[in-house]
């Protein structure tokens, strides 16, 4: 691979990985490309951000270099009527190459800020005005912004590696500066292009409403989501409180089942030990009355003999 097409890969990449690689290519490089590929200097964010677009469309690119070639032939004619309606589809365009950068930047993982916005716009302006800007900016492969003079002429502050310039061309097939440059195709080109960055910047308001709408709906459904949690992390609470009264009243039947049981036993045990002592009870109960009915007949008859007895005769009783 030539030494052009590692600076074409190399001016594709992100600015903070552009260096690295750099001398990672020129070590790899045979001898007498390594000093040209070492040589060849890191991009701003700016100038990367308008390679980007330069490389992402070169319809729109076409586009403004058609629209520059008109300018710059209505400045020469002084043509007023055919300025004002340049000079509006300029506007145009610059504003729909701006919103387009933003977003392949945004893309690309590089969010650009409006300092190099305005860098990418004053480099387009500078592309429109001067036939070796635009020529500049259509390879890719800037390092810095472009600067545009006052008025229409070369640009001031441009620094470029001017590697296989391209040129790029229109849907017609016509190179910039080369036949007609007024031509209705050209207009109708950059009318298009206008019109489609309009089209584009309705399609981002939808989206960004369509996002914002989005978003509402998330942090909605957040909110309910949580409060169900709560109330789901409440309801686990109070099941845990229930499961835990269960578990204790379960232990507490267990216990008395194992109380009720040992009295059961003892019950039973009781039972057997009344009747095997209801019958020497009665038997012994029995003896007791039988003998105490003896005793007192006994009495009875000591009563009688003691009455019968001669006074004279009668002995103590003891």
């Amino acid at each position: 691979m030539g030494w052009e097409e590692v600076a074409d890969q190399l001016y594709a990449l992100p600015p903070e990985q552009f260096t690295a690689a750099r001398d990672e290519a020129a070590k790899a490089a045979p001898r007498g490309q390594a000093a040209k590929i070492r040589g060849l200097r890191r991009p701003t964010l700016a100038a990367w951000a308008v390679n980007l677009l330069v490389r992402s469309d070169r319809d729109q690119i076409s586009a403004l270099l058609g629209l520059g070639e008109q300018l710059r032939r209505a400045h020469q004619d002084l043509d007023g009527g055919q300025l004002r309606e340049l000079s509006h589809q300029q506007r145009k365009l610059v504003t729909a190459l701006s919103q387009q950068t933003r977003r392949l930047a945004t893309e690309a993982g590089h969010p650009v800020g409006e300092s190099v916005l305005r860098e990418v716009e004053t480099t387009v302006q500078a592309a429109l005005s001067d036939p070796d800007a635009a020529e500049e900016l259509a390879t890719g492969r800037l390092t810095k912004a472009l600067t545009p003079a006052a008025g229409f002429g070369p640009p001031v502050s441009a620094t470029v590696h001017r590697l296989r310039p391209r040129e790029p061309r229109t849907r017609t097939g016509a190179r910039p500066g080369k036949g007609s440059s007024g031509s209705p195709g050209r207009t109708a080109s950059v009318t298009h292009l206008a019109e489609r960055a309009e089209e584009q910047e309705r399609a981002e308001r939808e989206q960004r409403e369509a996002l914002a709408a989005a978003r509402e709906r998330e942090e909605e459904l957040e909110r309910t989501a949580r409060a169900s949690e709560r109330k789901s992390t409440d309801s686990q609470d109070d099941l845990a409180d229930a499961e835990d009264r269960r578990r204790r009243a379960e232990e507490r039947v267990r216990e008395l089942e194992a109380e009720l049981k040992e009295a059961r036993a003892e019950l039973t045990e009781a039972r057997r030990g009344e009747r095997n002592a209801r019958v020497p009870a009665r038997r012994a109960r029995e003896a007791a009355e039988r003998d105490r009915k003896r005793a007192d007949d006994a009495a009875d008859d000591v009563d009688r003999l003691e009455a019968e007895e001669p006074r004279g005769g009668r002995g103590t009783r003891r």
